[in-house]
């Protein structure tokens, strides 16, 4: 069906940019018939080059239209893949709550199978829970909607804070979390919107990292910024796609690719998220190394 919508749309620009050149050499040959026959042949000189000038921008305008057509249909097309991955995302969770809330009702249960079911659920609910904040914050950023109320935030009492918590997580999928804080620098932003930033960012380099890797994490001092910088060991991102790698969404490699399971929109909350605190991310990745990485720059804010 997508295929076929797509033949169509093609064959229509085809047909319409093939009936415009016809008219255009039509008109033409109109143009410099008449004009031999007449001794006012300015005239229709000038109607020549205005008549070429139309059609000239005739086919500008159908060439735009084709441009604006495929581009609102890989957007559809990324929108229903976005639809699948969350589904997928949240039907998994789900699963495990209905599994460990099944064992919880089972009379002969130890304590022990008790509590970590009871733990099982609450990661879970977690998981889901960060998945709705995404949807919700991304929907927020795309609007343009309430924005953040900034305040100082002591850099380096949050991320001791955060990757304390943090570490945890990742070790339980197999990935060992390094992390450095170096800054002693305070920084405009919210608590909710730093972990946001970092959750995604983490996030994201887990998934393309392979079990019994390792995610390093440095928070640093430069100049009159902070700098966050996450690192991975993963496959790393293809040159051609680093330009659109924070873009809603987006996700880099092939759709086959099993770290392709997300919902494509961490990034681009990571880089909205950091407009608004009046910074910006970018993302790194050299061919023939492995990894890839990510840096997200905030200006350090004065305090009295």
């Amino acid at each position: 069906m997508r295929a076929r919508r797509l033949t169509q749309l093609v064959t229509m620009y085809v047909l319409s940019l093939a009936a415009t050149m016809t008219l255009l050499v039509v008109w033409i040959v109109y143009v410099v018939r008449t004009s031999s026959r007449m001794a006012a042949g300015e005239l229709n000189w000038v109607l020549l080059a205005v008549g070429v000038g139309l059609f000239f921008f005739l086919i500008v305008g159908l060439t735009y239209q084709l441009a604006q057509a495929l581009a609102a249909r890989r957007y559809a097309l990324k929108q229903e893949e976005f639809v699948s991955n969350i589904t997928h995302e949240m039907k998994s969770p789900l699963a495990a709550i209905k599994l460990h809330a099944q064992t919880l009702q089972q009379e002969e249960t130890t304590a022990e199978l008790r509590r970590r079911s009871l733990a099982h659920i609450v990661q879970q609910a977690d998981r889901m829970g960060t998945l709705v904040d995404n949807v919700l914050e991304s929907s927020r950023l795309l609007a343009r909607k309430r924005r953040l109320e900034l305040q100082p935030i002591d850099v380096g009492a949050f991320f001791a804070g955060y990757f304390a918590g943090a570490r945890p997580a990742a070790e339980q999928r197999g990935i060992e979390l390094r992390a450095d804080v170096g800054s002693r620098s305070f920084v405009l932003a919210t608590d909710e919107a730093l972990r946001q930033v970092m959750d995604n960012l983490i996030d994201n380099a887990v998934r393309f990292s392979e079990p019994g890797g390792e995610v390093r994490c440095r928070v640093s001092d430069a100049g009159a910024m902070v700098r966050i910088e996450v690192e991975d060991d993963g496959a790393g991102i293809p040159k051609k796609e680093l330009p659109n790698i924070f873009d809603r969404f987006y996700q880099a490699g092939s759709a086959s690719a099993p770290h392709r399971k997300g919902t494509g929109l961490g990034l681009s909350i990571v880089s909205g998220l950091a407009r608004e605190m009046r910074g910006s991310a970018r993302a790194f990745s050299q061919e023939g190394r492995p990894g890839s990485r990510f840096v997200v720059e905030l200006p350090a804010a004065e305090t009295s």
